[in-house]
């Protein structure tokens, strides 16, 4: 096989992994709006199924982590003794986003099911993007759609306290962490030392410049809604940058 094929075959691989992720997003929007349905406005005939329905949330709540951790553990063991895994890993990545979704629903109740009704269409793009775009765009994509997260959540540190504030610290380290990272990149040509391994992260022509105005632009819209509060300017300026990192990377690929 040569060198096109292979590229062709990557290709058309990263492809149909993104359509599963865009594909399970829906599957779980279905169900999200179903749990909204009888679960968040029912009616008063419906009383009965709201109320199972909560039992086998909490219940899921618990079940689903355990069998997370179960199927990770049988997916690394078969990693070890090197036979196929595609089943595997994707049994629990789907165990893995069910029982995130059962405990955030078990602990926020409707107003989880709202954020879920927003989060998992966020992630289905930002699986697409990983898969068909260059990967700094995903980095870049991903730390826009923590601020975006920050602008609603870190306001209403008045009322929950551990929420905005706990955040707001995630965040401030989660940026931190990221240059320190952008910069070893850079450092090493796109690559990280990884298990004794140099393992290539980045390409060696990613615009890390772009990588490091993404956290600042993150970080000054933090700070701002930190002084000032949630104001849609700020959303208006993740945004923006957000399609500016689209723009640019979509007319790098063609």
């Amino acid at each position: 096989m040569d060198k096109n094929q292979r590229q062709a075959r990557q290709e058309e691989e990263a492809l149909y992994k993104a359509f599963g992720w865009i594909g399970g997003a829906v599957i779980l929007e279905i169900l999200l709006l179903a749990l909204n349905r009888f679960y968040v406005n029912y009616t008063i005939d419906q009383i009965d199924l709201a109320e199972a329905l909560r039992v086998v949330l909490d219940r899921l709540a618990v079940i689903l982590p355990v069998c997370f951790v179960v199927l990770l553990v049988v997916t690394l063991l078969l990693h070890r003794a090197k036979r196929r895994i595609l089943l595997p890993v994707v049994a629990t990545l789907a165990a893995f986003v069910l029982a995130l979704c059962a405990i955030i629903i078990s602990i926020f109740d409707a107003s989880g099911i709202h954020f879920l009704y927003v989060a998992v269409p966020v992630l289905a793009v930002l699986a697409l993007i990983y898969y068909l775009y260059q990967r700094e765009f995903f980095f870049g994509a991903v730390l826009g759609v923590l601020g975006l997260v920050g602008v609603k959540v870190i306001p209403r540190r008045l009322s929950t306290v551990w929420m905005g504030y706990g955040y707001l610290v995630a965040l401030g380290a989660i940026l931190l962490v990221s240059v320190i990272v952008f910069r070893m990149l850079q450092s090493g040509d796109g690559t990280l030392r990884i298990g004794g391994k140099q393992k290539e992260i980045l390409s060696r022509g990613a615009n890390y410049a772009l990588l490091y105005a993404t956290c600042g632009i993150v970080a000054a819209v933090t700070v701002a809604v930190l002084l000032v509060g949630a104001m849609a300017v700020f959303y208006g300026v993740l945004v923006a940058w957000l399609l500016i990192l689209a723009v640019y990377y979509t007319v790098r690929m063609m």
